[in-house]
């Protein structure tokens, strides 16, 4: 048997949220995942039935529509777009077309950074986060020239975000000192107000965004994504993307949920989701600036097997490197209800 690359032997397989878990009777309500809770939209159906014609023909590698829209919507050229299967395969053309030695990231981060990372044998160098919180001052002065620097933002799972002017201070210091800041934005569609880093690709070439359309949509079975860059870095990536990754039926569902329904949808979900998340942080005493939550109970995986009793299920953050935390997300009011109460009577909330 040929032997696998030396770096894979000390790989696990990154853990997730979504798990089916096992329970003994009663319908499971599962806020591991960060999905919009009122999707996905109707309209995404009528995309599905559309798409069927074009099963007996291969994809259209440069999802042309999709990008047009994007790059339309956003304010950029169509050389600046690239689309591809989900945040997670951008990941990894990122790392693979652009990491060299080293790769940074938070200490609490998503955990595919670090498995692209080390694929390609780069090291990876965590930055720590005091009390949990991203500080960009550590960030910068760990940069080195051609680190390629994964942030997460908002983060995933501590839910912090950064504004405008903490980013500005990121993307100049990649710009003076050489290197690649990449923003993940998968959950940027759930923070209030959030500044608009694109408007920053047309003046540096040390900037990629990726974003994520299947939280906001919630289409977490159709993987679709896509990367905003310089064109430079944009047609690297082109390079070594795989061809017809994104199916006939993600180029479809891509392109209808960033047309003007898509807006509909997310304005009047969004504020929904906005209201919910006064009645978490009110009842448990935490914040967020987006739409998921981490809460320290002692002991994750014990907590999340008690949480499972009342039909409940969320994340334990163990693989994170927090294994005294569980992550959830935000659901209608009624499914939120459920879950503050069992927080409340399994993990002793109320003595916070």
């Amino acid at each position: 048997m040929v032997k696998p690359r030396a770096q894979l032997y000390s790989l696990s397989v990154c853990e997730h949220g979504g798990k089916r878990e096992q329970v003994a009777k009663g319908k499971i309500l599962d806020f591991s995942t960060n999905l919009n809770p009122y999707g996905p939209p109707d309209f995404v159906f009528d995309a599905i039935k559309a798409a069927i014609e074009g099963l007996g023909r291969y994809p259209d590698n440069e999802c042309s529509e999709l990008r047009a829209k994007i790059s339309k919507k956003i304010g950029c050229r169509e050389e600046e777009v690239l689309v591809g299967a989900g945040v997670s395969e951008l990941i990894q053309l990122v790392a693979y077309s652009f990491a060299k030695t080293r790769v940074l990231m938070l200490k609490h981060t998503y955990g595919e950074y670090e498995i692209a990372a080390r694929v390609i044998g780069a090291e990876v160098k965590r930055i720590e986060m005091p009390g949990l919180r991203i500080l960009p001052e550590l960030i910068v002065d760990e940069m080195q020239p051609e680190d390629v620097v994964f942030l997460c933002n908002p983060n995933n799972p501590t839910g912090q975000y950064l504004g405008k002017e903490e980013l500005e201070q990121l993307i100049e210091a990649a710009e003076r000192i050489d290197a690649l800041l990449v923003l993940d934005e998968a959950y940027v569609d759930f923070v209030r107000a959030a500044f608009s880093s694109h408007s920053c690709i047309s003046s540096t070439q040390n900037l990629l965004i990726l974003r994520s359309l299947t939280k906001s949509f919630a289409i977490p079975g159709v993987r679709i994504g896509y990367a905003i860059g310089s064109e430079g870095a944009i047609k690297t990536l082109r390079k070594i993307k795989a061809p017809w990754g994104v199916s006939v039926f993600a180029d479809s569902i891509g392109t209808a949920v960033m047309g003007a329904e898509g807006d509909i949808f997310l304005k009047a979900t969004i504020e929904k989701i906005e209201r919910s998340k006064e009645r978490i942080e009110n009842e448990l005493a935490i914040h967020s600036d987006a739409n998921l939550y981490i809460l320290d109970v002692g002991d994750a995986g014990k907590k999340k097997q008690e949480l499972l009793k009342h039909g409940v299920v969320v994340r334990d953050c163990t693989s994170f490197g927090l294994p005294s935390h569980v992550r959830f997300s935000v659901r209608t009011d009624e499914e939120n209800d459920l879950l503050i109460h069992s927080l409340l009577e399994e993990c002793n909330v109320k003595e916070r």
